[in-house]
């Protein structure tokens, strides 16, 4: 079975807590991403960042023309990762119900990758496949 690792990308968002909001959604379109790890300068993750948790400080900010707004004011501090070596099945049945849709990969307590929904049901798609080809 599959790993984490042979799916997963390593084109990782270089966000960071201190990372302006706008600098922030760059790196999230650049990498078609909707939602990325916050990093540290040493690729440890200190917190989660999507989207959605954008879109108010945006839109307010962008309203009444305030000040800059830092990742750090947005994002959240709690963070579900996965290794590298788990299985894409354990993921599968992890990512079930209402679960974080990207996850970052860690390994040796770095961000190594991220990987995605889409990549694990592309992966078990293509077990499937290759299940009824026999």
């Amino acid at each position: 079975m599959k790993t984490v690792k042979e799916i997963m990308t390593t084109h990782i968002p270089a966000i960071y807590a201190d990372s302006e909001l706008t600098q922030a959604i760059d790196e999230l379109h650049q990498h078609a991403l909707f939602c990325a790890p916050v990093l540290d300068k040493h690729k440890h993750v200190i917190g989660f960042v999507s989207e959605q948790q954008m879109l108010a400080p945006l839109l307010q900010s962008s309203y009444f023309c305030e000040g800059k707004v830092t990742v750090k004011e947005l994002m959240t501090d709690t963070v579900v990762s996965v290794s590298d070596t788990m299985s894409i099945v354990d993921l599968a049945q992890q990512m079930q119900g209402n679960k974080p849709k990207v996850y970052p990969v860690i390994s040796n307590k770095q961000v190594i990758g991220l990987v995605t929904r889409s990549q694990v049901i592309e992966a078990l798609k293509q077990d499937y496949l290759s299940c009824s080809v026999h």
